[in-house]
């Protein structure tokens, strides 16, 4: 059962219609900060006492807290019915800025010297900023360790500095987790765990997309690194400027980008580094994107799908069976049944394998065209069913106006008889009438008195 709260006091709760929203929907998604959206009627008791960016909204799932944040919107139509936008605690680092330091230092209690211990840095540095409710205790940060000779911040505010600094550069997930009234920001690999549902096509699979996008593909680059060293001079090189991939280069042609390494200042490093890029740069961006249903919701025996999980997904029609992660999750809080599940994946292929991605596009379209068939034929099939309950319609209206006639019939047969009898009562009385009157005529001719 969910709950809201504003502050610690109760804004929605099912089983007290004046602690009733509309359309409460939570919206979770991988290294964003998460929304939440609910309409709230005049009538509501608590409707004047969320303040927008101070009030601490949060949403818990039984006893789970499911989501905490911050409203930053609010409005009201012309029946004053309000609808309620907020922000997740993730967003709290929009409040600070990153001012730029002295070179080879992050600030001026700790030198620079790895990703993670800049990153620890940046959330002091915003602590030192906010007030406490906005606070971050640092956590778990497990990302792959990376030296750094040199970060400098340009008056960014804390969540861009991040976003293009850490979470473009190191793979990793950000993750708010609360233990008793400490709020931890952890930095990590892995975000969620290895779920025990599975998701079929034909069970809780709803929508399936593929995307192959070639925008960042590169054949050749040119590295550079500190104070412009290039790898002119690097050991076992030719003497040129820029590497390429032979096989890449065949498929695509000659497409160049120049790649900074700015805390490389040899040439054989550099090289080395540039070799390492060159792979990603040759590669597509396969990216499978699909919207699923919880089956949690119809068996608790199940295991509940959350962000960051990574589950199996098998669709036979897309020839596809393997392990994915859940990059979105869409909790409505006033009808479960509409909760979506998005996984994501990206795959990488250089430059389509020629034959190989051919291939498997070739099955995919192969896929498509039996899925638009049985979707054709289960749209005549549906004309089929359509036409029959037209038929069965009209059979009922048929059958209908033949029993209104046959009442009609019985009734006017009924009044028929009801005549007879009246007209066989009347001829009956005649008759006792007639022989009435001939005694009487047969008594005067024979001279008798009556």
């Amino acid at each position: 059962m969910y709950k809201i709260e504003s502050d610690g006091r109760t804004l929605h709760d099912v089983r007290d219609e004046k602690y009733a929203l509309l359309s409460p929907k939570i919206t979770l998604e991988l290294n964003k900060t998460g929304n939440l959206d609910f309409g709230i009627l005049p009538t509501h008791p608590e409707i004047g006492s969320i303040q927008k960016l101070r009030s601490r909204i949060t949403v818990y799932d039984n006893d789970e807290l499911l989501y905490a944040g911050r409203p930053t919107t609010d409005e009201a139509d012309f029946y004053n019915y309000g609808q309620v936008a907020c922000e997740g605690e993730l967003a709290f680092l929009l409040d600070s800025i990153q001012r730029p330091k002295e070179r080879g230092r992050i600030y001026d209690f700790e030198p620079i010297s790895t990703n993670r211990e800049v990153f620890r840095s940046i959330i002091k540095e915003h602590n030192s900023q906010v007030e406490d409710n906005k606070k971050f205790e640092i956590g778990v940060i497990d990302v792959e360790s990376a030296g750094l000779e040199n970060f400098n911040a340009n008056y960014e505010k804390t969540w861009d500095l991040i976003n293009s600094g850490f979470i473009g550069v190191y793979e990793g997930y950000l993750r708010i987790r609360h233990e008793g009234d400490v709020r931890y920001i952890d930095y990590v690999k892995q975000l969620g765990q290895e779920s025990g549902q599975e998701i079929r096509f034909g069970e809780n699979l709803l929508d399936l997309k593929r995307y192959v996008k070639a925008d960042n593909i590169a054949t050749a680059i040119i590295p550079v690194g500190k104070n412009n060293v290039t790898i002119k001079n690097a050991n076992g090189h030719n003497g040129r400027d820029y590497i390429y991939d032979a096989e890449a280069v065949g498929l695509y042609g000659w497409i160049y980008q120049k790649v900074d390494f700015p805390d490389v200042n040899d040439p054989d490093t550099l090289l080395k580094k540039a070799r390492e890029h060159l792979k990603t740069c040759v590669n597509l961006a396969i990216t499978i994107e699909l919207t699923a249903i919880d089956l949690h919701l119809l068996d608790v025996d199940i295991d509940r799908i959350r962000l960051g999980d990574t589950v199996r997904v098998v669709s036979p029609i897309h020839h596809l069976d393997r392990i994915m992660m859940v990059s979105k999750r869409e909790y409505n809080l006033t009808d479960p049944s509409a909760d979506k599940i998005t996984l994501g994946d990206t795959l990488s292929y250089l430059t389509e394998k020629q034959a190989g991605l051919q291939k498997d596009m070739e099955q995919q379209k192969n896929a498509a065209s039996s899925e638009e068939e049985i979707k054709s034929d289960m749209v005549h099939l549906t004309y089929k069913v359509n036409a029959a309950y037209e038929g069965i319609e009209t059979m009922g209206g048929q059958v209908h106006q033949l029993g209104t006639d046959y009442t009609k019939v019985m009734e006017q047969l009924q009044e028929m008889e009801r005549s007879i009898i009246t007209l066989t009562e009347a001829d009956k009385e005649m008759q006792e009438d007639l022989q009435n009157i001939t005694g009487r005529v047969e008594a005067l001719e024979g001279g008798e008195q009556t």
